[in-house]
């Protein structure tokens, strides 16, 4: 289930979230303890976690269980840091990088408990279900806090996550039944930052220091036509470390013509390497333009729990 973007209603109907910046994995659990983890579009990424197969079985006591969540990697102040979970998303999970950069399981919702499906349930009473069965044993699974007005403003929240790094806030109708792969405005979330998910659709070289090596991402998402729509380009926000990776990844993707349907600026497209639209990035702007522009764009990592067939255009 998605939220809408949108000004946090203030009411005493809704509960509240911190968003946390990581990548959503629903968890399925059977009552050996077996776990695998999917992401949105159903995709396993079990493999990508290895350090988390085995604390849902000993927490959930020998239940099944199905639960809605987010895998974070957390910094130094114990805080979800998107940019760590970029480094596990470049490399494969090695016991060394396990070890620099662990993930921790953050368990928000539980959508079914053995054979008894809950998505008919109210949110609030999933949320106390959830409280009350699952039982971490160490730091790799956490069940965090939801408030409700009488706990804490939507605006004093906001003002929480600001003051903190979080990188927002989701409110949630408290009567409100889970509706899988909706986007509904019985969830609203509000972020601190303004990102967006787009699709791939080439490259430029670089120039001075980044002579030979790319330059900048050409960036697109769907329209309600199916059409893949050109939205702009990025060229800041790369480490060095995600400039060799991206030249990994791009390369096998080499395609003679544009993939984009509308035309691309033809100072955007002159030496430009187009490749199929397969990959899917996240990027920080400032605004988008009157003609679907993004403007001020920096890079924040692939999402690779992500299908290109997801992101749409603004």
């Amino acid at each position: 289930m998605l939220a809408v973007d949108g000004p946090l209603p203030d009411d005493d109907g809704h509960g509240y979230e911190w968003k946390w910046d990581g990548f959503r994995g629903c968890a399925r659990v059977a009552d050996t303890g077996e776990a695998r983890i999917t992401s949105r579009s159903g995709s396993d990424h079990t493999h990508r976690y290895p350090e988390l197969r085995d604390v849902f079985g000993a927490a959930l006591g020998g239940h099944a269980a199905v639960l809605d969540g987010e895998v974070v990697a957390l910094n130094a102040a114990g805080r979800p840091e998107f940019e760590l979970m970029q480094r596990r998303a470049m490399h494969e999970p090695t016991a060394k990088l396990r070890a620099e950069v662990p993930v921790v399981y953050f368990a928000f919702d539980l959508l079914r408990i053995g054979s008894e499906p809950l998505l008919d349930r109210p949110y609030e009473q999933r949320r106390e279900l959830l409280a009350e069965l699952l039982r971490p044993a160490d730091g790799r699974l956490v069940v965090p806090p939801f408030y409700t007005r009488a706990d804490l403003s939507p605006d004093q929240l906001l003002a929480t996550a600001r003051e903190h790094g979080i990188e927002g806030v989701v409110a949630k109708r408290l009567d409100a039944p889970y509706l899988p792969g909706a986007r509904s405005p019985l969830w609203t979330k509000r972020a601190l930052t303004q990102t967006r998910e787009v699709v791939l659709g080439g490259w430029r070289t670089g120039a001075g220091r980044r002579a030979g090596t790319l330059g900048a991402l050409l960036l697109g998402g769907y329209d309600d036509d199916g059409s893949l729509v050109y939205l702009g380009d990025v060229g800041t926000g790369f480490t060095d470390d995600a400039l060799d990776h991206l030249r990994d990844v791009l390369t096998p993707l080499a395609r003679a013509a544009s993939p984009f349907a509308t035309e691309v600026p033809r100072e955007r497209a002159r030496g430009a390497h187009w490749i199929e639209p397969a990959l899917v990035g996240e990027v920080v702007y400032r605004r988008v333009t009157p003609d679907r522009r993004l403007r001020h764009t920096a890079w924040r990592g692939l999402r690779p729990d992500r299908t290109p067939d997801e992101v749409r255009a603004p």
